[in-house]
């Protein structure tokens, strides 16, 4: 067996990747074969290289450390991601909703938790991770099922961003509920200045960060966009997450998760956040994955035999409790029946918050290890159920929807607005001329380009421009690339055009796509994507513009003023 043979210490970590990434690679791809979120094959991927499992056991100190990556960058992502914009238009739901169903959601976990004899503590931990919801596989689903931009869409991402701050103030509060947990007694009144203290060192991070922070990293990140070296911006933004993860550790006492989620929040402030999600993405999925193997590493299944009771409620909890309790709120501030369903469904799960804020709860000594294998075991189960839960829920609203008519029209996803919706890449010369064109026949236009000085005078013009490369998948999803109807490549680098091409039909296979080419030769690479091709540097501004003329099942109307 693997785990008999020497290892030198040298390739330990390369053999935990080495092993953990190829079983996390099939049985990923086994979970998304099978309509589950890939993150259900990690977790089981990280418990067959774990101790409770036969076989090849990574090293699990080795493997923590390296999780810890995992949890920074993922927090970045949150932080990064977080938009106070769209929590607004839905605030009068997914605030009180997120509240009262956590809360609702808690209080149960507390009383299951504390009839089992364990610490109050303990059940509050528990009460908590168990009431967030996995933001990676809410976004699967709603995204699977066309549903992310819907109004029901709206409301459960709301709902999950209010879902996440609790938990991130849960994070802050954990070493004062670890005090209260300890064996010496602590007077109350020792503990609420230990709360008050707390939350005093995180106003003042944040409020450095508002005051000053937010203008050095903005000078940063614009400085080093101007040099337009992609390395180079990866790094720094990378740099910057950790300075600042760390530095709010070592300097104000927060966790470090805590730390590189203002980190992402700081950055998402400033033009270039697309294009540095993009950049961090993929060392963020790899340490993501890291992450889950290590939590699934640390469980252990024979727990559920010996806690059996305690997982039968766990798993009611998140399964039975949280989405009804959502479903009846959302029914109560009189939304329609659709809304409470997809809504009760999505959240009918739990996910990466659980396991960071469990897992820390776990080495502090809150909760006990048997605690944290129950809560990965429910994570496992509800993450493998939620496709299913979805599409009963699904077969549900129609026959309802058959029997009393009061569900909201067929038809749930719309448009941005009542424009049409172009996409320009490159805003040169030809780009501007094309886009000024396009704003005459009526189009909602977005431009994508990497000079990031232009960028950032076009949003002080109050137009919709994104800084990065479209030819990375994330910038067309931030461009809203699945409800455009045109889409103009104006760059002539046949290279980036053909990528570009490649992901927007993609993401959306009705598109209509016109490029430009510098030479005929570079015909060859596009003729099979189905785009029109306009050749030529000279006469390309107006090709692009009669071309576009000539479209009209693409032009709003009227025409032009």
């Amino acid at each position: 067996m693997l785990s008999n043979i020497p290892i030198d210490s040298n390739i330990t970590i390369v053999l935990i990747l080495a092993v953990g990434f190829a079983f996390a690679s099939i049985l990923g791809y086994l979970s998304q074969q099978a309509k589950f979120s890939p993150i259900l094959g990690y977790l089981l991927a990280g418990y067959l290289i774990g101790p409770y499992s036969p076989g090849f056991v990574a090293d699990l100190t080795i493997s923590e450390e390296l999780a810890e990556i995992g949890v920074i960058l993922m927090m970045f992502g949150v932080g990064l991601h977080f938009k106070w914009q769209e929590l607004m238009k839905v605030k009068n739901i997914a605030i009180p909703g997120a509240f009262i169903q956590t809360l609702i959601a808690s209080l149960a976990g507390i009383v299951l938790i504390y009839e089992r004899g364990w610490s109050l503590e303990a059940g509050i931990v528990i009460g908590l991770s168990i009431g967030v919801a996995s933001t990676v596989v809410m976004v699967r689903l709603l995204s699977d099922n066309k549903l992310l931009a819907t109004p029901q869409g709206h409301i459960a991402v709301g709902w999950l961003l209010v879902e996440d701050l609790i938990t991130v103030v849960a994070l802050l509060l954990l070493p004062v509920i670890a005090l209260s947990a300890s064996q010496e007694a602590v007077p109350f009144q020792d503990m609420a200045i230990s709360i008050a203290v707390a939350l005093i060192k995180c106003a003042a991070l944040i409020l450095l960060m508002a005051v000053a922070g937010l203008k050095i990293v903005s000078f940063i990140v614009f400085k080093v966009a101007q040099t337009r070296s992609q390395e180079l911006f990866t790094l720094t933004i990378l740099a910057l997450i950790f300075v600042i993860a760390t530095g709010s550790a070592l300097l104000f006492g927060v966790s470090i998760a805590l730390g590189a989620f203002i980190a992402g929040m700081a950055i998402g402030q400033t033009e270039m956040r697309h294009q540095a999600s993009a950049n961090s993405l993929p060392l963020k999925d790899a340490f993501a994955v890291v992450f889950f193997l290590s939590v699934g590493m640390l469980f252990n299944p024979h727990a559920i035999g010996a806690h059996y009771p305690l997982f039968i409620g766990i798993l009611a909890i998140i399964l039975i409790v949280k989405p009804v309790t959502a479903f009846l709120i959302v029914l109560f501030m009189r939304h329609p029946l659709n809304v409470g369903l997809t809504v009760a469904v999505a959240l009918a799960q739990i996910g990466e918050f659980s396991f960071i804020l469990s897992e820390q709860a776990m080495h502090l000594r809150i909760i006990p290890d048997e605690g944290y294998d129950m809560i990965v075991a429910c994570g496992l189960i509800s993450i493998a159920l939620n496709p299913f839960l979805f599409k009963a829920s699904m077969l549900l609203k129609n026959y309802l929807k058959k029997r009393s008519g009061k569900l909201s029209p067929k038809n749930e996803s719309a448009l941005l607005n009542d424009k049409y919706w172009a996409i320009v890449v490159g805003f040169g010369p030809i780009g501007q001329a094309v886009a000024a064109a396009l704003e005459q026949m009526g189009y909602q236009t977005v431009i994508i380009d990497s000079n990031v000085n232009t960028i950032t005078r076009l949003r002080r013009e109050n137009k919709e421009a994104l800084y990065g490369d479209a030819s990375v998948q994330h910038i067309l999803e931030a461009a809203h690339i699945d409800q455009a109807q045109l889409l103009v490549i104006t760059l002539p680098e046949v290279s980036i055009a053909y990528d570009t091409i490649k992901i927007a039909k993609q993401l959306n296979p009705l598109l209509k796509v016109l490029t430009r080419v510098n030479y005929v030769s570079d015909q060859e690479q596009l003729k099979d994507l189905g785009v029109t091709i306009i050749c030529g540097e000279e006469e390309a501004k107006e090709a692009f513009i009669n071309t576009i003329w000539t479209m009209p099942e693409y032009i709003p109307t009227p025409y032009a003023k």
